[in-house]
C-alpha cells in the first residue's frame, strides 16, 4: 500500500474519512472543500481504491500537513472507509465522498450542535444535488430522496424500517467512540453500508440535522432522470434485506415495542417481538418479504419457538409462511428490463 504524508503530532478534534475511486475531475475540489473548512482542527484521511485514472496524481499534488493519503494496490482489496477509521485520531468522524462538496461552515455548525447534545449519535445537514459542472441539478432519481429535518429517535427507526435510507453519507458527523462501538461499516454491503450504519447509530442516540444545505452531492450518472442499473437494483434488494435484519438483533429487538406500539405488544419477549414485526412486514416490498421469510423460517426451525408461534397465531401461521415463499420475487426486475 502506498502512503503519503505522515501523522501530525497534534491530535485533531475531527477526522474526515474519504474513499476515492476514479474521480480525477472532482477529487481535488472535494479535498479542498474539507481543508478549507472554518473548523480547521481536523485531519483528512483519503483511501484511494486503486483508481485507474489520474485521481492519485491529483491527490498527491495537494500539500497540507492535515492530509493523509493511502492507496490500495487493487480495487476492493479492503474496505476503504473502515481502513481509514482504524487510522483516525479525532474525537469526531466525518465522511466525505471524493466528488462531493461542503460549504465552508459545515463542520463547525455540526460539531457545535453535537457538543450541545452530547447524547446524540450523529448529525446531518440538508443536501443539494449538483451536476458534473457543480451547478444545481434537478430531474434525477435523487429528487426528494434526502430528509431535510430531524425526527425523534424512535421515528427515525420506524422510517428506516418502513421506507429505507433517506440520509446522505457525506453530510454526516458522528462521535468516534460511538462509531467504533457499532463496529464501523459492514464489509459485505457495497451500496447500503451507510443505511446500515444509520440504523445501528439510531439504536444508541438521537439523529440531529442542521437545517441548511451545507452538503452538495454530485450526480454524474448519465444525465437527468438516470437511475441505478438493474444489477445495482438487484444487489440493493439483497442488501436492504440484510439491513432490515438489524431489527432482529437484540439491541434493537428490545426497542421494537416503542418503535411500533400499534403492532408489537410490550409483553412480548424480544424474539416474539421480532416475529410480530416480520409478520406485519409481509407484502410491503421484496426486501421486507425476504426479511419476513428469514425470521419466520428461523422460528419454524426451532421446535419451541414454532409451537409458541402456532399457539399465538394459529396453524395459519405455517400455511402463510409457505404461501409467502410462492410469491416472493426471487429476481427483482427493474423498469424497462426484460
Amino acid at each position: 500500500m502506498r502512503t503519503l504524508f505522515g501523522i501530525g503530532k497534534k491530535v485533531p478534534l475531527l477526522s474526515v474519512i474519504m474513499a476515492s475511486f476514479n474521480h480525477e475531475p472532482f477529487v481535488e475540489s472535494a479535498v479542498r472543500s474539507v481543508l478549507g473548512q472554518s473548523l480547521g482542527d481536523l485531519e483528512l484521511i483519503v483511501v484511494d481504491d486503486a483508481s485507474a485514472d489520474g485521481t492519485w496524481a491529483r491527490l498527491s499534488s495537494i500539500s497540507d500537513p492535515r492530509l493523509r493519503l493511502m492507496a490500495l494496490p487493487s480495487n476492493r482489496e479492503a474496505h476503504g472507509r473502515n481502513l481509514a477509521l482504524q487510522q483516525a485520531r479525532g474525537r469526531y468522524i466525518a465522511f466525505q465522498n471524493s466528488d462531493d462538496i461542503w460549504a465552508p461552515t459545515k463542520l463547525e455548525q455540526q460539531v457545535a450542535l453535537l457538543e450541545a447534545n452530547r447524547q446524540a449519535a450523529v448529525c446531518f445537514t440538508q443536501v443539494n444535488i449538483i451536476g458534473a459542472d457543480g451547478l444545481p441539478l434537478a430531474g434525477t432519481y435523487l429528487d426528494g430522496i434526502f430528509r431535510d429535518s430531524a425526527l425523534p429517535r424512535l421515528e427515525w427507526l420506524r422510517l428506516f424500517f418502513e421506507k429505507g435510507n433517506c440520509l446522505c453519507l457525506s453530510s454526516a458527523v458522528t462521535p468516534a467512540n460511538l462509531m467504533r462501538r457499532v463496529g464501523g461499516f459492514r464489509g459485505r454491503l457495497v451500496q447500503l453500508g451507510d443505511y446500515d450504519l444509520w440504523v445501528r447509530l439510531a439504536g444508541f442516540g438521537d439523529l440531529l440535522m442542521v437545517e441548511a444545505p451545507l452538503t452538495s452531492m454530485r450526480h454524474t450518472g448519465g444525465g437527468n432522470l438516470s437511475a441505478p442499473s438493474p444489477a445495482a437494483i438487484r444487489r440493493s434488494t439483497i442488501e436492504h434485506k440484510e439491513v432490515l435484519l438489524r431489527f432482529a438483533e437484540d439491541f434493537l429487538a428490545r426497542q421494537l415495542a416503542d418503535v411500533f406500539p400499534e403492532t408489537i405488544d410490550r409483553r412480548l419477549t424480544p424474539d416474539e417481538a421480532v416475529l410480530a414485526l416480520a409478520l406485519s412486514a409481509r407484502g410491503r416490498s421484496v426486501p421486507h418479504d425476504l426479511f419476513a421469510d428469514h425470521v419466520i423460517g428461523a422460528v419454524m426451525d426451532d421446535a419451541a419457538a414454532r409451537a409458541n408461534a402456532v399457539q399465538r397465531y394459529g396453524a395459519a401461521f405455517i400455511r402463510d409462511f409457505l404461501t409467502l415463499r410462492t410469491r416472493i420475487e426471487t429476481r427483482h426486475v427493474a423498469p424497462g428490463e426484460a
